[in-house]
């Protein structure tokens, strides 16, 4: 079974961006490739943190730093690391997803509604379910974490009903988006979450797949007007936080460790969790903005149900095809969902 906890304990070192004292006197630095604006939650609310525990823990011998401007755009993330451009990388599975069948396990239609319970349970199968597979190979996995589970954002017309899909142009980062799109009639269209918000704010598209936190995050204010909302997220986005396998190999054995201790399902969970909190912070900016709300319910909402339920079909007979038990590993994933307090 792959040590993802002491792999995902790696994550915490990138992130630092700006450290003092002992960590300035590291003596190994992780650069991470800065394709999200510093403000964003991820950078200050879970990484930075993460990364000033790993200075700490290493009496200041490693630290992670993050590049003025981005080296490389999203989907290029782990071929940066894996060829030394970058030491740490983190980014969408989804963005090159046929690299990550799997890992998409946590992309899937009405799974949770919350961020949290669902990164430590795509932690938790990663490891028991996924590890012989390796998805990840050529760094040394830190962390996952899930986006809070997104929703449909339109900036002229709302969709109340299954017929209001039709024709919809809808931007989304991950290749489920695109696929949910036609499936209920639209047209999906591929582009990282700051492209997609700009994309809606040009009028290039009528609204897009995102979580509530990036409402506020990509400045959606004044160009969203209507939101279908969900009981359970109708997709997640799901990140892998890593760095260059042969760089952390060189570390010590003492600071491996003591990174580790402050990663895996640890950090998968503290990244969910601030996840969470940004949502729910922006859902009164959403309020406050006079966005109209549609919550699908009733009939409205099993027709989606239905109209998606083949994804988890694919998803299922992909996974089976990989040689891992498919329908274990994706009721484990659910059991533990449902178990989060």
């Amino acid at each position: 079974m792959i040590r993802l906890h002491r792999v995902l304990s790696g994550a915490t070192l990138a992130l630092s961006l700006t450290l003092t004292g002992a960590a300035a006197q590291a003596q190994t630095v992780f650069r991470i490739n800065g394709w999200l604006p510093p403000t964003h939650p991820i950078m200050t609310r879970t990484l930075k943190p993460w990364a000033d525990e790993v200075a700490a823990a290493t009496q200041g011998r490693v630290r992670f730093e993050v590049t003025a401007s981005s080296l490389g755009p999203p989907p290029t993330q782990l071929d940066m690391v894996k060829d030394g451009i970058v030491e740490a990388v983190f980014s969408v599975h989804g963005y090159t997803p046929q690299r990550f069948p799997l890992a998409r396990v946590g992309e899937l239609p009405f799974l949770s509604d919350l961020s949290e319970p669902l990164s430590a349970a795509l932690w938790q199968v990663t490891d028991k379910h996924f590890a012989s597979r390796d998805e990840h190979a050529g760094i040394q996995l830190l962390a996952l974490w899930a986006a809070q589970p997104g929703r449909v954002w339109t900036s002229k017309k709302p969709l109340k009903s299954m017929a209001d899909w039709n024709g919809m142009k809808l931007a989304g980062g991950a290749a489920i988006n695109v696929d949910i799109a036609k499936a209920l009639g639209g047209v999906g269209i591929r582009a990282p979450g700051p492209q997609a918000a700009e994309m809606v704010r040009r009028g290039v598209t009528d609204g897009l797949f995102i979580d509530a936190s990036s409402f506020t995050d990509f400045s959606l204010q004044g160009t969203i007007r209507h939101l279908l909302d969900f009981p359970k997220g109708i997709y997640s986005a799901t990140f892998f936080f890593g760095v260059n396998k042969a760089k952390w190999n060189q570390l010590s054995q003492a600071d491996r460790d003591a990174i580790l201790n402050l990663s895996g399902e640890r950090l998968s969970r503290i990244a969910g969790r601030n996840w969470d909190a940004e949502a729910a912070k922006s859902r009164e900016n959403v309020k406050a903005a006079g966005v109209e709300v549609t919550m699908a319910s009733g009939a409205y909402l099993a027709e989606l149900e239905s109209a998606l339920r083949v994804f988890e079909d694919d998803w299922l007979k992909a996974a089976q095809a990989t040689g891992i038990d498919a329908k274990a590993a994706l009721a484990a994933l659910k059991a533990s969902i449902a178990a989060h307090k």
